[in-house]
């Protein structure tokens, strides 16, 4: 009897050692089923944001990733750049370029960024962390952040001012954008930099030639463009107009087509000592002597004027005195009609 007793209080040990294993597990199941899904409450705006910023890679990447965009045209000076390593915060940084074009970078130095894209400073960066032994296959992506630093428009444009720059950064895109040319427009546009405003481009500019070098040149931002207005040059002496000329009249305004728009040469004049006075880049003056003569019966080549030209047509002094004694004489012939038949 009393060990039929002992086994039944055992029994009932046992049982309530089982029932208080149960419940505890119970418990600590439900307690991980909580944290869990209070992690993932937490987690899961991170993890949408990497699967739009570039899927399973994008979120193990630092936050800058997305920030910048990816950019195809070259990378300036002032620009701003967001430089991502997958699984290396250390490496990934947010920096501006300097004006060199260069970049700090953790252990590697200084970069050079200036003039290379969002693709090729990603394969810089890639190929000096594994040639340094410092990660041995690095994922690297670089944005751009440009958006800080416009492109100044000048000049015979109908809204001139400062425009953020376009996504492919074309000479043609910036001057739509600007409201396009006016009509006093001229043929060549300036272009410099506020980084290094000495040094100038200057851009023969066609507007039906679509598809050139010109047309699809890539502007950089902090880049001023000036669109010239048209040239003038000067043509006085023997002409019936003289004065001042626009350019603008055809693409290249050649010396007789001047001479026609001022209403030809007039008599008496000395064709053949027609002076064209042209001006050198160093402010000198370089001094022709042209036979008008010889150009307008395309005997001789057509010169090219150019901006700020003087062409000046001389009067002939042997002609002038020819004029005036056949004018005497004719005055003096009826006293020697008159006298002879005396």
């Amino acid at each position: 009897m009393v060990k039929s007793r002992y086994f039944n209080g055992a029994s009932r040990a046992v049982i309530t050692a089982m029932l208080l294993r149960s419940s505890c597990l119970k418990i600590a199941t439900l307690l991980l089923l909580c944290a869990f899904s209070s992690w993932a409450q937490q987690a899961r705006p991170a993890l949408i944001a990497a699967q739009q910023g570039g899927g399973s890679g994008g979120a193990s990447m630092n936050s800058s990733a997305g920030i910048g965009g990816l950019t195809d045209g070259p990378i300036s000076a002032g620009d701003t750049v967001h430089i991502s390593v997958f699984d290396a915060p250390d490496f990934s940084i947010t920096t501006r370029v300097s004006g060199n074009g260069d970049i700090p970078y953790p252990i590697l130095g200084e970069l050079h960024f200036a003039g290379l894209n969002s693709a090729s400073a990603s394969q810089l960066i890639a190929s000096q962390l594994k040639d340094r032994n410092l990660m041995v296959d690095p994922e690297v992506m670089v944005t751009v952040d440009s958006a800080t630093t416009g492109i100044t428009v000048l000049g015979e444009i109908h809204s001139p001012g400062v425009y953020p720059p376009p996504g492919k950064h074309m000479l043609s895109d910036i001057l739509a954008i600007a409201g396009g040319l006016t009509a006093n427009t001229g043929r060549i546009i300036e272009i410099s930099n506020d980084r290094a405003p000495e040094k100038k481009a200057f851009v023969s500019w066609d507007p039906t030639m679509h598809n050139t070098d010109n047309f699809d040149r890539p502007i950089s931002p902090g880049d001023r463009v000036l669109v010239r207005a048209c040239g003038i040059a000067y043509l006085g002496g023997n002409v019936v107009r003289p004065g001042a000329y626009s350019l603008c009249g055809s693409q290249q305004m050649t010396m007789s087509e001047m001479i026609a728009l001022a209403g030809g040469v007039i008599p008496l004049s000395s064709q053949s000592h027609t002076y064209l006075i042209r001006s050198q880049p160093d402010g000198t003056r370089v001094v022709q002597q042209i036979d008008v003569h010889k150009i307008l019966i395309a005997r001789a080549s057509d010169p090219v004027v150019q901006e700020d030209d003087i062409i000046y047509i001389s009067p002939s002094p042997i002609k002038a005195v020819l004029k005036g004694a056949l004018a005497f004489a004719l005055t003096l012939s009826p006293s020697l009609i008159y006298l002879s038949l005396q």
